[in-house]
């Protein structure tokens, strides 16, 4: 019985054996000298590199023009009671593909822009601590309160 799917043939530069792909290799994303913060000059575009590479790649990819308006403005890291806390702040500006038929922003929108930039931090600390920062996320409960609108 023929299957009902459409065949595709997606090739992703990412796709490797390897789970991490070292942010030198990738692309260079946004400019690092516009995002204020303590952390270097160099985690900030290696941060930068991985949120272009991976939260919104190439233009065929899922909410390329929802990703690519992502800003990230400031990258910190501080020392807290022997840990390390970093506070990475991005902002979005809503937009005609973010919504829905009412005219609000779509939900599916927001919980990809939280996932996108909840992952943000853990990047850049990975970067500090020179180990791998980047994550899957496993689960997200978002509440609601209020439509967001352009």
């Amino acid at each position: 019985m023929p299957s009902n799917s459409p065949k595709t043939n997606f090739s992703s530069k990412l796709a490797t054996t390897r789970a991490w792909v070292d942010p030198a290799a990738l692309p260079d994303y946004l400019d690092p000298r516009a995002v204020a913060g303590n952390a270097s000059d160099e985690v900030k575009r290696l941060t930068l590199n991985t949120l272009g590479a991976y939260g919104v790649g190439s233009p065929d990819s899922f909410a390329h023009a929802v990703g690519a308006r992502i800003r990230v403005t400031e990258i910190s890291s501080d020392r807290r009671d022997g840990r390390v806390e970093v506070v990475v702040v991005a902002e979005v500006q809503a937009c005609k593909e973010m919504l829905n038929g009412a005219g609000t922003v779509h939900g599916g929108c927001i919980c990809y822009l939280i996932d996108n930039c909840a992952s943000i931090p853990l990047v850049a600390l990975g970067l500090m601590q020179d180990i791998n920062g980047v994550g899957v996320s496993q689960a997200m409960s978002v509440l609601f309160h209020a439509p967001a609108s352009m």
